[in-house]
């Protein structure tokens, strides 16, 4: 079992302007072309690497997945032709207390401004309805784009969806790597899933500011929802917690970075890691990174899986509902409310429930 959100924030905590870090690297997993959409079924042997690596590291890269290139190159382009227009039109799309989505510079991660810009949109229910028509206002709000840039929302679009399918396909082998069949958790998700692409971009420190302190991008923290399916450019600066130690996930031109959320951990009874991970402002370089977060349905209910569940692992938590967690989690995202809001207080005191 995993140590407590809390034990690792205090660690993490104490040692997060420290730049030591790991030359060992996160585990990297071919994927053999399944996540094409006319690829092969995906292996017991794939299923089992996935498996280890959501134990032991709650991190992994995902390589040869099969996804064309061209959807990455798009997305990146798009990105960085949003972020590089004038900040008022910027503004003019710019999310609220009352709305998680939009563009923002102001984000907070454990109660500390962050070193970066953002950009947020979801799900959004009814496609043939107008972004801000009542029936597409969900409990994130609804999506706002910028004005006069009709080929960024499309990209982005297309890009959301086939995002949406490499993690419906992720959930499969991470079923098959539990010993459930692949569409064992697909009630938790399919038809409502709560899911949102956020663009990030890092201004650069300059190499003396870097010198100087560590600056970072992104707090020490830990994603909210079930699974996060990331694609980073070239620049480093994504950095795991793991045996003490902050590790570099260093970029593989073209490979997903996925990562374990705290729903999954919830679910698998601290069998998978929702690991604690950071982001290092870039040295002189600029940096662009396009997190996918894979989030189940507002009215999911979340409590530990039987098949997780034995004597020496009794049930850890009690029941989360989802929509609760993440409205008071993205609280904590917009403004300082205090403490925020951990897996942690849903921990069972008495384990055997």
């Amino acid at each position: 079992m995993c140590a407590t959100d809390s034990a690792v924030g205090q660690s993490a905590a104490a040692h997060s302007n420290t730049t030591t870090t790991s030359s060992i690297q996160v585990p990297v997993i071919d994927a053999g072309s399944c996540f094409a959409p006319d690829g092969p079924q995906p292996s017991a042997e794939l299923s089992r690497q996935i498996r280890e690596a959501c134990e032991q590291w709650g991190f992994f890269q995902l390589i040869n997945h099969g996804v064309s290139p061209a959807y990455l190159q798009r997305q990146h382009e798009a990105s960085g032709t949003f972020f590089s227009l004038p900040l008022d039109l910027k503004l003019q799309c710019k999310r609220s207390a009352d709305n998680a989505r939009g563009y923002f510079n102001d984000e907070l991660t454990k109660q500390v401004l962050d070193l970066k810009e953002g950009f947020d949109f979801g799900h959004k229910p009814h496609p043939e309805l107008p972004d801000d028509h009542p029936h597409n206002r969900t409990l994130d709000g609804c999506n706002r784009w910028p004005g006069g840039q009709d080929d960024f929302k499309a990209i982005m679009t297309e890009y959301y969806e086939e995002m949406a399918r490499v993690s419906f396909r992720l959930l499969e082998i991470m079923c098959m790597g539990l010993g459930l069949p692949p569409t064992a958790l697909h009630h938790f998700f399919q038809g409502a899933h709560t899911s949102f692409l956020r663009l990030n971009y890092y201004p650069p420190v300059s190499a003396q500011q870097a010198q100087q302190q560590l600056k970072l991008g992104i707090n020490p923290h830990k994603d909210a929802g079930f699974l996060t399916v990331l694609v980073q450019d070239d620049v480093p600066g994504l950095q795991v917690y793991h045996d003490r130690q902050w590790h570099t996930v260093q970029p593989i031109p073209g490979a997903f970075v996925i990562n374990v959320g705290d729903m999954c951990q919830v679910l698998t009874n601290d069998k998978f890691n929702a690991p604690l991970h950071r982001v290092v402002a870039p040295a002189g370089r600029e940096r662009y990174s396009a997190p996918f977060f894979f989030n189940p349905a507002y009215a999911a209910n979340h409590e530990s899986l039987e098949c997780c569940i034995d004597t020496d692992h009794p049930r850890a938590y009690r029941t989360l509902n989802w929509g609760d967690f993440r409205s008071k989690r993205f609280q904590g995202d917009y403004a300082d409310v205090g403490e925020e809001v951990q897996i942690e207080h849903y921990r069972l005191s008495d384990p055997s429930g």
